[in-house]
């Protein structure tokens, strides 16, 4: 019997889990059930960690296990991958492997950021088409503060869903049927475009301009403060999109990309490796006044698994917690998305990005608590040759202990602690280190420094 293989980059949610679920089910005329609730639970067998979580609470039609497992991606690379087989997927297996869908997640609203929201991620649905052609993608809304007043979204929101929507790309979690539709002609999404408001007087507006024989969009792809590179991740996924769209809608000839800011010197220091200069071969772009690489070579893998990065101590030791109920304040795991922070009933707050002082905000990666014993738990994640790093960075938690835990936990004990990945070591490498996972997946917690309630979850999930 197959299994379902979920690989991704972020620490996997159980709501995002039925999200996928749903559209699984609903794409693939398929069904499943969820017995108690869904939970994550990473597979454990004497210690030693095997890098992969199995799904709980779930029972899915013809399908053995879902599966989970971290990886990295080489560029522009989805949140989600969803492959349905029986072994766990290879790096290499763009012909053999069964990838059935394809998803981006965001938890950013129109309210937030009218950029972030869909022009960001614009470049990963068109990279990824290079390396998995008929993949079905998916723009997932995951939500998670408390439900607005509806209203009508901006200009912007709806130009870029409408994109998407001409792309393919099917939206969960958000509303389309009101305020969005695909495009039907290349007149249709220039005309939009152009009738949107104009940035302020100093940027460069985004505008789209059909000649005979060419087609001329504009945008900044250097940042002010580092003028003359390719920098402007949001004006990077908007023209990814417009340009993958206008090729969509059947326009074979040149698209010119201007008014970009970008150098030759630039241009000639990458070497052609540069995201946006991938997007520039898969779509034929040009970039006005510029010579491109003859030669662009995209990276040979499209991801690999993760066997180097911090995350992989720091999402095992949350995922632990939450798998024996254990409450999470606040995730920022090293290339995840940052979350919010959680106060006791659940309720979610916006961070700021600085202190009362006006001073840097410092955030660990992962922030637990366990209301039994009033115990908040501050863990920074370090590779093994960044300890020293981790054991400064805890020192500079005053402002996030002082201005935010105390107020919503209060009288609550707080430990700060590290979580270490990598090496090949057998014991603890620090005494402020909470847990150890070492390359092969040995898992060591501080017995000293653990308070009961973590090893308690710890036991739970061996095998």
């Amino acid at each position: 019997m197959d299994n379902l293989w979920l690989l991704t980059e972020e620490r996997p949610k159980p709501s995002v889990i039925k999200q996928i679920l749903d559209a699984y089910s609903s794409d693939f005329s398929t069904s499943y059930h969820i017995v108690g609730e869904i939970k994550i639970k990473p597979i454990i067998k004497d210690n030693i960690f095997t890098f992969t979580y199995v799904v709980e609470g779930v029972r899915i039609s013809n399908i053995d296990k879902l599966y989970i497992k971290t990886v990295s991606g080489s560029s522009s690379f989805l949140d989600f991958l969803l492959f349905k087989q029986k072994d766990e997927p290879s790096e290499t297996g763009y012909a053999t492997d069964n990838l059935i869908m394809a998803i981006e997640e965001t938890k950013t609203s129109d309210d937030e950021s009218r950029n972030t929201g869909v022009y960001q991620r614009g470049s990963k649905f068109v990279y990824i088409q290079q390396y998995y052609q008929s993949v079905k993608l998916y723009m997932l809304y995951n939500e998670e503060l408390e439900a607005r007043e509806e209203k009508k979204p901006s200009d912007t929101s709806i130009f870029g869903t409408n994109i998407l929507l001409t792309l393919g790309v099917k939206i969960i979690g958000k509303e389309t049927s009101q305020w969005f539709s695909k495009f039907n002609t290349l007149d249709e999404l220039i005309s939009f475009k152009n009738a949107m408001r104009k940035p302020p007087a100093g940027n460069v507006p985004i505008t789209i301009t059909k000649n005979d024989n060419e087609i001329l969009v504009s945008g900044r792809l250097s940042k002010p403060a580092e003028e003359g590179n390719i920098g402007h991740d949001p004006n990077i996924g908007a023209l990814a999109m417009i340009s993958k769209c206008i090729r969509t809608l059947g326009w074979k000839k040149d698209i010119i990309i201007t008014q970009h800011g970008v150098k030759q010197s630039y241009i000639d220091r990458t070497q052609g490796k540069n995201k946006f200069l991938y997007i520039c071969k898969i779509l034929s772009l040009k970039m006005q006044g510029l010579t491109l690489p003859s030669t662009i070579e995209l990276p040979e893998l499209y991801w690999h698994y993760e066997k180097e990065s911090e995350k992989m101590a720091s999402i095992l030791v949350h995922v632990i917690a939450l798998y024996a109920g254990i409450h999470t304040v606040y995730e920022n795991h090293a290339g995840c998305e940052r979350g919010y922070f959680r106060d006791k009933e659940g309720h979610l707050i916006t961070l700021p990005k600085k202190d009362r002082n006006g001073v840097n905000l410092y955030l660990p990666d992962c922030v637990l608590y366990d209301g039994n014993s009033n115990h908040v738990l501050l863990i920074e994640g370090k590779k093994i040759d960044t300890i020293k790093a981790g054991l400064e960075e805890i020192q500079l938690y005053d402002s996030i202990e002082e201005e935010f835990i105390k107020p919503h936990y209060p009288n609550a004990s707080i430990t700060r602690c590290l979580s270490i990945f990598g090496g090949d070591l057998n014991q603890l490498p620090n005494e402020k280190v909470l847990i150890y996972v070492n390359d092969g997946g040995r898992v060591i917690f501080n017995q000293h420094l653990t308070p009961q309630f973590l090893r308690d979850a710890f036991e739970s999930v061996q095998s």
